[in-house]
């Protein structure tokens, strides 16, 4: 017999199924209550199917729990629209296409730097990428010292990970995308949703070690505009200017803007992976694709830029102040660090469906 999970997921299934063509049928004035019905009917025969077909379950047992009838859930007041709860669990209507040519259109151009490394009378010629919240600045630490021998010796902007005259034309932003696979490449990538919640940590929460107050300044309200969020969304931080977010009206933000297909006008620590190094060039065509915990992350690096490795030292332990603590702070006083609390369902849920399509497109490069 049906569990009473199982029946609890049926039930919302079938408002869900319900529930689409309520939300289109009565903006039509010319439809009679008579069509109306008549139209409803006509998704009866899909939710049978579906509900056969998804659970294997004999039809006398769709609608009853131990003989009891099984209410329709009500939706909490967080909610946002056609989202169905059921106690462990929350389905989410799928995130519209987002249509990656039309970004390309605007002329946006990737965080790629082109890299020249000379070898007597050769240039040697190659591409490195890294997203922000990727582990950009680690990189940027590696690659300044393969070209140069020492490490990164400034404090002060502009940083390791931004083009600048520091530099001194081996590593330039390079907008050159034809013909891609002559030059050998690296591109670093992240787990989605461990760097969109560390993009929280750093750049949006309301307190805690490791959050950039003048950033948070800035990107709070930004996200709050594309998604048209009210600022009441939002609160005070304890330890800064301006607005923070917590966990869940931060993701709230990002699944609305992703509702509304508007995740191209993202500040880069938000966007998604694939509209970063890869726009013009998918995984397939890049010589290394990788994360900066890979045991072998700086050898490939090196093995690109230089095209050979010494093969010491090969990985680079990057830890970062925001991926795994939060300071409770009161004031200018921050208290012993704490582990970060399990996101609630619906928050998984919003994060799941915001990073879906990273994952189809990463997941077998991801370590």
């Amino acid at each position: 017999s049906l569990t009473k999970g199982q029946a609890e997921s049926i039930s919302v299934t079938v408002n869900l199924i319900l529930e689409i063509p309520l939300l289109y049928l009565p903006n039509v004035p010319s439809m009679s209550c008579k069509t109306t019905k008549s139209s409803l009917l006509y998704f009866l025969p899909i939710i049978f199917i579906l509900l056969v077909s998804t659970y294997q379950i004999p039809l006398q047992e769709l609608f009853t729990v131990n003989n009891d009838v099984v209410s329709p859930l009500p939706l909490p007041s967080n909610s946002t629209v056609l989202e169905l709860f059921v106690r462990d669990k929350v389905i989410l209507l799928p995130l519209p296409h987002f249509n990656v040519e039309k970004f390309k259109r605007t002329g946006v151009q990737p965080n790629a730097r082109a890299v020249k490394v000379s070898n007597g009378n050769q240039t040697r010629e190659s591409r490195v990428c890294g997203c922000a919240k990727c582990g950009s600045s680690a990189l940027g630490s590696e690659l300044y010292r393969i070209l140069f021998g020492n490490p990164w010796p400034y404090s002060n902007w502009p940083f390791v990970n931004m083009d600048s005259k520091r530099w001194k034309g081996l590593a330039t932003r390079t907008t050159k995308w034809k013909n891609f696979q002559r030059w050998p490449s690296f591109a670093l990538i992240r787990d989605p949703k461990e760097r969109l919640m560390s993009a929280f940590r750093s750049k949006v929460r309301c307190q805690g070690q490791g959050t950039d107050s003048s950033d948070r300044k800035k990107l709070v309200p930004q996200l709050l505009k594309l998604a048209r969020l009210s600022k009441k969304s939002a609160s005070k931080p304890l330890d800064g200017p301006g607005l923070c977010l917590n966990e869940t009206s931060y993701l709230q933000a990002l699944y609305m803007i992703h509702k509304k297909k508007l995740q191209g006008k993202l500040d880069p620590h938000f966007l998604p992976q694939h509209l970063n190094c890869f726009l013009n060039a998918p995984p397939s065509n890049w010589t290394v694709v990788t994360t900066i915990g890979s045991a072998k992350a700086i050898c490939d690096l090196e093995l690109v830029v230089l095209g050979k490795s010494k093969g010491k030292n090969c990985s680079s332990v990057k830890k970062h102040a925001t991926d795994s603590t939060v300071v409770k702070c009161a004031g200018n006083n921050c208290a012993t660090p704490v582990t970060p609390q399990k996101l609630s369902t619906i928050d998984e849920a919003r994060l799941d469906a915001i990073t879906r399509e990273e994952y189809l497109i990463f997941g077998s490069y991801l370590d």
